[in-house]
């Protein structure tokens, strides 16, 4: 296999991952052929995923076992029920996995997994001045505030799993000032992602440790908590308290009157009739875009910002099972490998993909991360694919 595929293979993936914020340094809003530059660099890395996966020829050590019934539900779905929203859906859901199989095609050392993290820091410290400039310099306004934190959790999930295998403190510092992004912008979910990197990393394998950096995140935890920025963000009155929280966690309880959702507890009730009336197969790629267009049309609302709710209510139960059925073997399998691997370089792949899968299900709750794609999707299954792929331990 030529190394030049690995560098040109990634260097699009960072390539795709930063044009979006090309729109939001220069204030553009045009689009081209209905795709602005967020539809173009999910396209783009589409291409260039597929072009990868019929060149490269090295065996893919991707766990596609677990993902093809989900992939070939999605399918037959399609094919059942084309159109042209229904495409895109389904090829943003599988373009996270085609990127990973192709990670998973190449041989990786040292070196190379160096050179990754450099480019990822790079990319990450660019996205860290962008949302500096947009807090101090833009009213507030800052770049995809909800997906940017995700992707950026991707370089603090493999930078504390570097802290924790190396302890060197460079690693950590990384993850605090990356934490700094999510606490500014008061970005609730990727907060609490966050933390639970930092708590629950399977890479910290040593016992005093665990429990120094548990006191410690649910410390850091409590203050975030008491933050006038966070109080006012997330209760109605400004002020609660943490067994508020505890009561109100249900964001589609239409009986809350005191946790925010930020508009997420009228989903349920869009959705209701059509998650009764087809529980089982759901109602069809892209069926929730068309119902909220009915119910909610032109106010600009496309997403139910719950991957769980979107997913039944357009693929039903038996796609969720499917799709859990990806993620949970994935991360079990992750876990055997973990338990007799030697090398840290590759522990440090399998803890980063396994905690990153806690908290990819953990945002599925309030965002739609599934499509996520260049943000963040791409990265973590890349991930997978590194902790699948051949190491090469001589170099």
């Amino acid at each position: 296999m030529d190394n030049k595929q690995f560098y040109h293979f990634y260097g699009w993936l960072f390539f795709c991952a930063f044009l979006p914020f090309i729109a939001y340094i220069f204030a553009l809003d045009a689009k081209i052929a209905g795709f602005g530059l967020t539809g173009w660099a999910w396209l783009l890395m589409l291409a260039v995923s597929v072009y990868y996966f019929l060149t490269v020829k090295a065996t893919r050590s991707f766990p596609l076992r677990f993902w093809i019934p989900w992939l070939v539900y999605l399918v037959v779905w399609l094919a059942a029920d084309f159109s042209f929203f229904g495409v895109q859906l389904t090829l943003q859901y599988m373009l996270p996995i085609i990127v990973g199989v192709v990670a998973s095609s190449f041989t990786y050392d040292k070196e190379k997994l160096h050179w990754l993290y450099k480019k990822m820091f790079l990319l990450c410290l660019v996205l860290v001045l962008l949302f500096a400039y947009g807090i101090l310099f833009y009213k507030g306004y800052t770049p995809y505030a909800a997906y940017t934190p995700m992707l950026l959790s991707v370089m603090a999930a493999v930078s504390m799993g570097a802290f924790y295998l190396s302890k060197k403190a460079r690693f950590f510092g990384v993850y605090a000032v990356l934490f700094l992004i999510p606490f500014l912008d008061v970005t609730r979910m990727a907060l609490l992602v966050f933390l639970v990197i930092l708590i629950l990393h399977f890479a910290n394998r040593n016992i005093l440790s665990k429990i120094s950096f548990a006191v410690a995140g649910i410390i850091l935890a409590i203050f975030v908590f008491n933050t006038q920025a966070f109080q006012e963000k997330t209760f109605f009155q400004g002020k609660g308290e943490l067994t508020d929280l505890q009561s109100n966690l249900n964001y589609y309880d239409e009986s809350n009157s005191v946790f925010n959702t930020s508009g997420r507890s009228q989903f349920y009730r869009y959705y209701e009739p059509g998650l009764k009336a087809s529980p089982l197969v759901g109602n069809g790629p892209r069926a929730d875009l068309y119902l909220l267009e009915k119910v909610v049309g032109g106010s600009g609302v496309s997403e139910a910002h719950n991957d769980y709710l979107s997913v039944l209510y357009n693929y039903g139960n038996i796609g969720l099972g499917l799709l859990l059925f990806g993620f949970i073997p994935t991360f079990l399998s992750l876990y055997g490998r973990f338990l007799n691997e030697k090398n840290q370089y590759r522990i440090l792949l399998q803890t980063s993909a396994m905690i990153l899968t806690v908290t990819f299900l953990m945002s599925m709750y309030s965002d739609n991360m599934l499509k996520s794609t260049v943000f963040f999707a791409d990265f973590y299954f890349v991930l997978i694919g590194m902790a699948y792929a051949p190491y090469d331990d001589k170099t």
